[in-house]
């Protein structure tokens, strides 16, 4: 009877610590920045700035964020910043996953606000990935001027070619600051990640 008891009770404590243990399972992300690169001469000193740059980044509720515009003007937590040649490591909730990048063109303008609504654009769920349990998924962005980017040459913006790694393939890269046809300027955004002062 006692034997019974013991087993009962071992069964029940099992039902209960199960989905508690199911919870702490977590998969790994890998935030591997590679050294600036620049397909065209730069001067000395504009090199050394750029190489010694970085992203600027955020990652909440299964949404991650990198901007160039400055995170005042952002509504999401953009808590890190990794230099050109390093890399980050988290570990997080099993799930799907978006990239959002927030680029920025620079344009001639009289005020913050001003630039913004030139050159400030939204590249909505540009990048997807998935993290599994137990698992690790790396996602490699190379900061590059390439030699056809002549716009960003010149105002010495790279782009960020980012790709996906898991255990079975890698994707192809995508520029996740470069404005495309799927970009949303900024005057246009009325997205969650717009900061809007209350009035």
């Amino acid at each position: 009877m006692l034997s019974l008891f013991k087993t009962a009770a071992l069964a029940a404590l099992l039902a209960v610590a199960a989905p508690a243990f199911a919870q702490d399972v977590t998969g790994t992300l890998v935030l591997d920045v590679k050294p600036f690169q620049s397909e065209v001469t730069l001067k000395p000193k504009i090199q050394s700035q750029l190489e010694s740059g970085g992203i600027e980044w955020g990652l909440k509720d299964h949404q991650m964020v990198v901007t160039m515009v400055n995170k005042r003007f952002i509504d999401f937590d953009i808590a890190h910043m990794t230099r050109y040649g390093r890399s980050e490591t988290l570990a997080l909730p099993p799930g799907e996953y978006s990239l959002t990048g927030i680029g920025l063109e620079m344009h001639t303008a009289f005020s913050p606000e001003k630039v913004l609504a030139k050159g400030a654009f939204v590249n909505a769920d540009v990048v997807k990935f998935t993290i599994e349990p137990g698992k690790t998924t790396t996602l490699t962005m190379l900061p590059i001027i390439d030699r056809d980017m002549t716009f960003l040459v010149e105002w010495y913006m790279p782009a960020l070619m980012t790709s996906v790694t898991t255990d079975s393939a890698t994707s192809t890269p995508v520029a996740i600051n470069v404005r495309g046809d799927t970009s949303i300027a900024w005057p246009a955004y009325d997205g969650a990640l717009k900061f809007k002062a209350s009035k």
